[in-house]
């Protein structure tokens, strides 16, 4: 069902404009009227601010574009081109963030010699690049599965020399098993963190990290803070294996 109260949500601004405004005489008007109830809702269920304006913006974009004669091809390359960079924003609800370039200065200092990394969605791969160059002592797999994201990464490895230190990968970091690496970083959203807390605890080595970029585990205290001193991303929450030395 949570899945669905998205496309609910703005069904039921539909009927509710539609009550006032006939959007086959008024398109405009309408649209307006279903952007402002939809972002009320959005209020309502106490949403994201992002996805409250996106709820609000939705449809008003629509109908502006659909009066604008935009050939339907760029409709469907616009589709793509989203499903390419950000499918896990709708499939998983994560949506593709990228690390500032504090972090890899944090992990940098903070990561043992020759410890292996795995970066469990690493976007277009900035941050496994940076951290390479600074930490080439490290061993780093870097994991996407959205493929526009994967390709970018790609791209950017092959321009930076190919290191044969980082590996990227295309494919879901839930079906990886965790158990083969020292540190686990991700930079996710609030939605998956209990089941990356309970992948970890299942999977990790007894003397393994989680780093977690700025999100929390709900009711685990992290063992150490990392400051990052950013408006967005405002630390680093490292967890030691429960099962580990303290």
């Amino acid at each position: 069902m949570r899945r669905l109260r998205h496309p609910l949500l703005q069904l039921l601004a539909c009927v509710g404009a539609w009550i006032f405004i006939a959007p086959a005489l008024h398109l405009l008007p309408w649209a307006a009227l279903q952007g402002l109830l939809a972002g009320l809702c959005a209020v309502a269920l106490r949403l994201p601010g992002w996805q409250r304006l996106a709820h609000g913006l939705f449809m008003p974009a629509v109908a502006l574009a659909s009066l604008a004669g935009v050939a339907p091809g760029w409709y469907l390359a616009a589709l793509l081109l989203t499903l390419a960079l950000g499918r896990n924003a709708l499939v998983e609800r994560v949506p593709l963030y990228r690390s500032a370039a504090a972090v890899a200065e944090r992990l940098a200092e903070r990561l043992a010699g020759g410890v292996s990394l795995l970066e469990a969605g690493c976007g277009d791969g900035r941050l496994a690049l940076q951290l390479t160059l600074r930490r080439p002592d490290l061993r780093m797999r870097a994991l996407e599965n959205a493929l526009g994201s994967w390709l970018l990464a790609r791209l950017r490895w092959w321009r930076a020399g190919r290191p044969v230190r980082l590996a990227f990968a295309c494919r879901n970091f839930w079906s990886e098993d965790w158990g083969g690496y020292d540190a686990i970083y991700v930079f996710l959203s609030p939605e998956p963190m209990p089941r990356v807390w309970s992948k970890f605890v299942a999977e990790g080595r007894a003397d393994s990290l989680l780093i977690s970029n700025t999100f929390s585990v709900p009711g685990i205290e992290p063992d150490e803070c990392i400051p990052l001193d950013g408006p967005l991303q405002k630390e680093l929450l490292i967890w030691h294996h429960p099962n580990g030395p303290r």
